[in-house]
């Protein structure tokens, strides 16, 4: 792949992820919260109104990170945290992620799974971006 299709792929993924970064994140403000019943069973902590609000602003942040392109390494680091506790909620909390049992998810334990998408999406911009940096710096 030439040079031009692959920035261009790269900065598509990078937005692609930070509009859905910055909407899951606003969604925090709002109630119903559909993030909630997932909070209570794994990271309570988070699951009262400052938690949330806190988490819906480091989403927003991860999210206008990668759609402006600014502090990328901070901001992909952050975002490989906040995956990987989202991760942890397999272990933290399998049953509500599975129903009856493995392999068979729960709606949130596809919620969690789509996470997996974002992950390698998000591991692809970044090594994509070092990548085309190393290439023509």
């Amino acid at each position: 792949m030439s040079p031009r299709p692959l920035k261009m792929s790269i900065v598509a993924m990078r937005v692609a992820l930070g509009i859905i970064f910055l909407w899951f994140g606003l969604l925090k403000f709002y109630s119903p919260n559909p993030v909630y019943d997932l909070l209570k069973a794994t990271f309570s902590f988070l699951a009262d109104p400052p938690g949330i609000y806190f988490l819906g602003a480091l989403e927003m942040l991860i999210g206008l990170g990668l759609i402006i392109n600014i502090f990328p390494k901070i901001t992909h680091r952050i975002l490989i945290l906040h995956l990987l506790g989202t991760f942890a909620t397999f272990f933290i909390s399998p049953g509500i992620m599975f129903d009856p049992y493995f392999p068979f998810l729960t709606l949130v334990g596809e919620f969690v799974v789509k996470n997996f998408v974002l992950a390698i999406g998000g591991l692809i911009v970044l090594w994509g971006s070092a990548l085309h940096a190393k290439n023509n710096g």
